[in-house]
């Protein structure tokens, strides 16, 4: 492949101490970042490497989107959206209607995550429908194979979720990596939880957890909204001591905890020490389901890393990842060029580590995977939040170094 550079009028580093490079590059070679820097002085030092400088752009990790549905792709107005149980009702009750025509819109789906500068999802899989069409796709996929069973003979589910894993695990890659998700502490016994996670080796585990009140009543006892929703259902409960006792079974584990709308301190203490959580944050999909938004400076004082999702169709208004980042930048409580760093490596960083993979900054040994925007601001804090006001689609996309997406340009020997 050879050596490449790639510069342009503003590279965001998105490291912890999120540096902007006026006049930036990336070295890479082979898939993986070798140096950072001027560009300029890149050239100079690498006079054998082919280059490109793009003028008018803004040079970035590649984002990441780490919990997105697509088998629901497809869902326009057919989910009940400003209560969980509101929704929760009208998926048991529409979703096999919303899964038709589901490859078409899983493919639209894929390039609106391309489109945004996505390089990197977390593919919650409920079916498998999604698993060929992500395979073949561009994008660096993390395939959460979804474990749902609430009933208490749990040889049924066992077996179902085997063989879709099974299947998962033959499209290994690369850029393929097969995963587990647990659902939820309503939707699966603990028994099922325990023989899947003891069964199968997960290089990360996702789940949902205590996206609504309704969960968290259930979860200690007081019945509520799932008080009858078994019973109506043709399920039994799959009980749990308290949430606790479900957060217990990740002990280890390197954890998506996806919403966490309810958890309280003791919880995300709890988790912190048992297990290397990551809080998925979907904000636009909070505020349609629990009619609020996560506090984020509780989540930030117990210590615990958050990333950034759009969640899936099934949700969310799109699963546009700018729109979701410009969302939480109105919604957080917090100053507002405070802010912009938080959002940022929360796509970028902190989303790609919490996916297990080495991507999400422009440092020496990460993944080459760069997205460039148009930008026609100063390279500084206030440039770039201009640009993500702004920004509607990637110019270009590269995902293991190479071009994936947007205008093609290319590289020149000097």
């Amino acid at each position: 492949m050879g050596l490449k550079i790639l510069g342009a009028k503003c590279a965001l580093v998105c490291n912890p101490s999120f540096d902007i490079l006026p006049n930036g590059g990336v070295l890479f070679e082979g898939g993986r970042i070798l140096e950072v820097g001027d560009y300029a002085k890149l050239c100079t030092k690498h006079p054998s490497a082919k280059a490109h400088f793009y003028k008018n752009a803004l040079l970035m990790p590649a984002l990441a989107n780490p919990h997105i549905h697509f088998e629901f792709a497809g869902q326009k107005n057919n989910f009940s959206y400003g209560s969980f149980e509101g929704w929760l009702s009208s998926v048991m009750s529409n979703r096999s209607q919303v899964l038709k025509k589901a490859t078409a819109h899983m493919q639209k789906a894929v390039c609106e995550q391309l489109m945004q500068g996505v390089a990197s999802v977390g593919a919650i899989s409920s079916y498998g429908l999604d698993r060929p069409i992500l395979k073949e796709s561009p994008l660096r996929v993390v395939f959460f194979d979804e474990l749902i069973g609430a009933n208490a003979d749990i040889t049924p589910a066992f077996e179902a979720f085997s063989k879709r894993h099974a299947l998962s695990l033959e499209c290994q890659s690369a850029k393929f990596t097969p995963a587990i998700a647990i659902h939820a502490p309503y939707s699966v016994h603990k028994d099922l939880a325990k023989q899947v996670l003891s069964t199968y080796k997960s290089p990360v585990v996702s789940t949902h957890f205590l996206e609504s009140k309704a969960e968290l009543d259930f979860l200690e006892g007081r019945g509520g909204y799932f008080k009858d929703f078994y019973a109506k259902h043709g399920l039994s409960a799959p009980h749990y001591v308290s949430p606790l006792e479900f957060l217990d079974l990740f002990q280890g584990q390197k954890l998506l905890l996806v919403h966490a709308m309810f958890a309280t301190k003791v919880h995300l203490q709890h988790v912190k020490e048992s297990a290397h959580p990551t809080l998925i944050s979907c904000p636009r999909s909070n505020r349609l389901l629990s009619g609020k938004l996560l506090d984020f400076k509780q989540i930030n004082k117990a210590g615990v890393k958050i990333a950034l999702a759009t969640d899936g169709a099934s949700s969310n208004a799109n699963t546009l990842l700018l729109e979701e980042l410009r969302i939480a930048l109105f919604a957080l409580n917090v100053p507002l060029l405070e802010a912009l760093p938080q959002i940022l490596l929360g796509a970028t960083l902190r989303a790609s580590h919490a996916l297990g993979l080495q991507g999400g900054s422009l440092q020496a040994g990460f993944l080459a995977d760069f997205a460039l925007f148009g930008f026609n601001s100063q390279p500084n804090l206030q440039g770039v939040l201009h640009w993500l006001l702004q920004a509607r689609k990637v110019q270009s996309l590269y995902i293991g170094g190479e071009w994936v997406w947007g205008s093609k340009r290319g590289f020149k020997a000097r």
